[in-house]
């Protein structure tokens, strides 16, 4: 069995007759559950909203690299959601807005919209209904619907990206040293990110086809997002 996607505890597909009446209330505190991750799930048309404030790096899965951005100092531990689970960044990453529901796929022609069980917001109290009287998706539904689908063509985007990149031999391992104003310090390895001496050293052909993909600004958000280890530094500090 497939592990499940980071922070949901199950899938269940959203059904008009099961959850006829159910409705989706915001949780006080928004980004609370993801208050023990250092790094989330990327997407690259955020990389230019996401290079401002958090480092964009790269793991390598079975042969395929996925874009995460560095949101805290230490493993389990998340520098940019405060104790009131509001995110202190400038741009909150699409994975923790899409949460809790995700995409699914019954099959290559019939795409579902899930919902994470053990949502607590989710229930037939407060809230906005997600379907109609009639069983139609509802406005907060359709704005779920819209804003899933947006993602899944995103995600698509990514990975046609990072296997362009793969396939330039864009990538290198780098180690990372983080170091806060009061002198601690965290070390990590396993990480990717794009050389910029082979990415130099690139054909003016394969300069050219990454321009016409539209990937030369992605790419250079990724590098400008290198120069905020120390900012993350400065937020691990507690005030």
């Amino acid at each position: 069995m497939a592990p499940l996607p980071l922070f949901y505890s199950s899938i269940v597909v959203l059904d008009r007759n099961t959850h006829r009446a159910a409705r989706i209330a915001p949780a006080e505190k928004p980004y609370a559950f993801a208050a023990g991750a250092h790094v989330l799930p990327a997407l690259m048309p955020e990389f230019a909203m996401g290079c401002r404030d958090m480092p964009i790096l790269f793991l390598e899965e079975d042969g395929r690299f996925s874009p995460l951005f560095m949101v805290g100092m230490r493993p389990g531990e998340s520098c940019l959601i405060d104790s009131d689970g509001r995110w202190r960044g400038l741009h909150p990453p699409a994975y923790l807005r899409r949460y809790p529901f995700i995409g699914g796929e019954v099959s290559a022609q019939q795409q579902v919209v899930c919902v994470d069980g053990g949502f607590a917001g989710l229930d037939g109290e407060s809230g906005e209904r997600l379907f109609t009287e009639e069983g139609e998706p509802a406005e907060a539904l359709q704005r779920v619907v819209a804003f899933v689908s947006d993602y899944a063509d995103a995600a698509a985007q990514t990975t046609a990206f990072t296997a362009e990149l793969k396939a330039l031999d864009l990538f290198q391992t780098i180690n990372i040293e983080i170091r806060s104003p009061d002198g601690t310090s965290s070390s990590f390895a396993g990480f990717a990110a794009i050389s910029q001496e082979r990415l130099d050293a690139l054909s003016d052909e394969a300069w050219l086809s990454l321009r016409s993909k539209g990937y030369l600004g992605p790419i250079q958000a990724h590098l400008i997002s290198l120069t905020n280890f120390a900012l993350l530094g400065e937020r691990a500090q507690k005030p």
